[in-house]
């Protein structure tokens, strides 16, 4: 059985398909997904569901996901900063972590992990 593909894949593909009908490229099996959508939205159901992009329960849309990508990079900086300046990693930790000020939403587990990431 294979992977379901992302909904940051499944995007792609539309942006892809909606790229190909300006050269009119398109693969049959692509005209079959485009068309089949365009009637299911056309019939009342909701785009996001009939282009197969919309999230199942328990899986990040496309912006939480950025958000969260966003938001551990600049705690990866912050933490590298820190740490530059000569403050140590656990104190880094305990600061910024849920017992904390928990600027970054994240726990004192993660930051950790977040910071192996970099070495």
């Amino acid at each position: 059985m294979s992977k379901p593909m992302s909904i940051h894949k499944r995007r792609e593909r539309i942006k892809h398909i909606g790229e190909q009908l300006l050269f009119r490229q398109l693969t049959v099996e692509d005209k079959k997904f485009i068309s089949e959508a365009l009637i299911k939205i056309g019939n009342g159901e909701d785009p996001a569901s009939a282009l197969d992009v919309k999230g199942t329960p328990g899986r990040k849309s496309g912006q939480e996901a950025r958000d969260a990508e966003i938001r551990k990079e600049f705690a990866k900086i912050v933490m590298r900063e820190q740490r530059k300046a000569g403050k140590k990693l656990t104190e880094i930790i305990s600061e910024y972590g849920e017992h904390g000020l928990n600027i970054f939403g994240l726990t004192e587990e993660t930051l950790k992990t977040y910071y192996q990431d970099e070495d």
